[in-house]
């Protein structure tokens, strides 16, 4: 792997010169299943004819000293943090997944086990978009209020005007839906939903009616979760203790402590010194962590793949407001020809990943070959003179664009590799390093001074579907008319791909969003890469597992090795 990583690094020297980077650092009660596991689901094959290289698995490690005394306190590495703790305003990575062990849903889903009624105790299916949900007795926030319906209708209003987080209730027709008793709740949904267990619902966190305060929300948590908040330092370390009142059964683990370790070798060395316990880990470190003691590996295939999104308000370069869509449109193209997904593979992921051939990852449940290759920029992918002719055509060659990150070391590292890409097309790339909450705002607001931004995306509930529609229709940006060719038309047809009952048609309908979609160059995914953890061999290896929706470890579930 390292030679490999030399010679992608060499290939994008020589592609360009570094240009100076300016960086501002500012009916049925019964459980519904998965068609197949997240794990089955991620070994579909990549397109293209040489396998890429995969991770080694090992045999668990025992517990460094099974004879040490019980321990109490779990230290976890965190990436970011976005500076509040109201999860309606947070992404899903750094200190979110603390505040899945704050907050609770109606219900979970993970991967392992799928749905998992949590404040919910049972549903009836009265029609296809129409439940009848019973909620638990008994439940207490933190604070000692009650949990009631109440809770349940205030959250939902709450979460419907929280912008691109409103995601979350998509499943949901606020206007029909209703308290029927303290206990139960009388729920709708927009349209017969096939995705209502599944959705972003399961991150539809239930906050205290009587004393929810936005301000207060962003420090003082108040959930019906096993944890609470202990202790809180803003961008460094976030401290949860277990709640002795919790109305259900307790976690095993008495304290998690989050800590902020935003560059790879800060997590490397705090594992070798055993600082922490779990912790994400580039795949550059990989054999070298899990040749340490006390640690096993645990690494699956990770979101919606790395991506560039396009600045869809007035202000990007790349606009098609008050410009000619067929100009716009070449100039995507010509940034999507330009960049190489196999050096991003080879640089920033060690050379285990895969290059994507649809906007939507191959591990999704309701993919098919069919959806391969449907636009040029798949089909032909990485060709620098198409790209070139591109530029030249639509006036991009010699322009300077902005390219927004959210501050992270890999995207900091992508950014450079898109920077000296585009240089070979006579484009010059300002890079603006953001942090995580900026960088989440502004990838939606139509008001924001960006033209293009890269990521590492999600794939929402791992559903082609979820994704296409999601990405548009929660995004003031997208949903301006005139944000893309033909957006109020496709904001009409996308969701019919996910409230649809018959297979056939629904398929038909995916097919055309998601040809639309790539058209357009609405966003472009390059490749799917593997995200590795690194987990203290005290901890059973059987109980670490991922929500779906929010792709994070479920802290909740873990217990210590016998």
């Amino acid at each position: 792997m390292k030679t490999r990583k030399f010679l992608a690094i060499l290939l994008c020297l020589v592609l360009a010169l570094p240009l100076a980077v300016a960086c501002n650092n500012g009916t049925s009660t019964n459980t519904p299943a998965v068609s197949s596991s997240a794990q089955e689901s991620s070994s579909a094959p990549a397109s293209s004819s040489t396998p890429a290289p995969a991770l080694p698995s090992e045999t668990p490690k025992p517990p460094v000293n099974s004879a040490a005394p019980a321990r109490d306190t779990l230290n976890i590495a965190v990436e970011s943090d976005a500076g509040t703790l109201n999860p309606a305003f947070m992404p899903a990575n750094g200190f979110y997944p603390a505040l899945e062990c704050i907050y609770q849903s109606l219900w979970d889903f993970s991967e392992k086990d799928g749905l998992i009624p949590v404040l919910m105790e049972s549903y009836d299916v009265v029609a296809p978009d129409h439940w009848i949900v019973h909620l638990r007795h008994g439940v207490t926030f933190s604070n000692g209020d009650p949990f009631t319906a109440d809770d349940v209708i205030f959250s939902l209003n709450y979460w419907e005007g929280v912008g691109s987080q409103a995601v979350r209730v998509q499943g949901i027709d606020p206007a029909r839906t209703a308290k029927i008793d303290d206990y139960t709740v009388d729920f709708y949904t927009p349209a017969p939903y096939y995705l209502m267990a599944t959705t972003g619902n399961s991150m539809f966190s239930i906050f205290d009616s009587k004393a929810f305060d936005e301000t207060a929300a962003a420090t003082k948590p108040i959930g019906t979760g096993p944890y609470v908040l202990k202790e809180y330092v803003t961008n460094s370390y976030l401290n949860l203790e277990r709640r002795d009142d919790y109305w259900g059964d307790k976690p095993e683990i008495q304290y998690l402590n989050f800590h902020v370790l935003a560059e790879p070798s800060q997590v490397v060395n705090s594992l070798s010194t055993g600082e922490i316990d779990i912790g994400r880990v580039a795949l550059s470190d990989y054999d070298h962590v899990s040749t340490l003691p006390g640690y096993n590996m645990s690494a699956r295939d990770t979101g919606g793949g790395v991506q560039v999104l396009f600045g869809a308000g007035h202000k990007g370069y790349f606009s098609y407001l008050n410009n000619d869509p067929d100009k716009v449109r070449e100039a995507r193209y010509a940034v999507i020809h330009a960049i190489d997904p196999q050096v991003i593979i080879d640089v920033c992921y060690e050379g285990i990943g895969r290059i994507m051939h649809c906007y939507s990852p191959d591990f999704c449940l309701d993919f098919e070959p069919a959806f391969n290759d449907l636009n040029e920029t798949y089909s032909k992918g990485y060709d620098l003179d198409l790209a070139k002719q591109y530029a030249q055509d639509s006036g991009l060659a010699g322009q300077t664009i902005t390219l927004m990150t959210d501050g992270r070391p890999t995207m900091k590292q992508l950014a450079q590799i898109i920077q000296n890409m585009l240089a070979q097309i006579d484009v010059t790339v300002v890079i603006n390093n953001t942090d995580a909450g900026t960088y989440q705002t502004a990838r939606y607001d139509a008001e924001a001074d960006f033209d293009i931004a890269c990521t590492e995306g999600i794939a929402p509930n791992w559903r082609v579907c979820d994704g296409l529609v999601n990405s548009v229709r929660y995004s003031a940006a997208q949903t301006v008319p005139g944000a893309f060719p033909g957006n109020e038309d496709y904001l009409k047809t996308a969701p019919l791909c996910i409230t649809t009952a018959d297979d056939a048609q629904r398929r038909e309908y995916l097919l055309q969003t998601l040809q639309a979609f790539e058209d357009n160059a609405v966003a472009y995914a390059f490749c799917i890469f593997k995200t590795a953890y690194a987990v203290s061999s005290d901890l059973d290896m059987n109980t670490v597992g991922y929500n779906l929706s929010s792709g994070q470890m479920r802290f909740i579930d873990l217990k210590w090795a016998s």
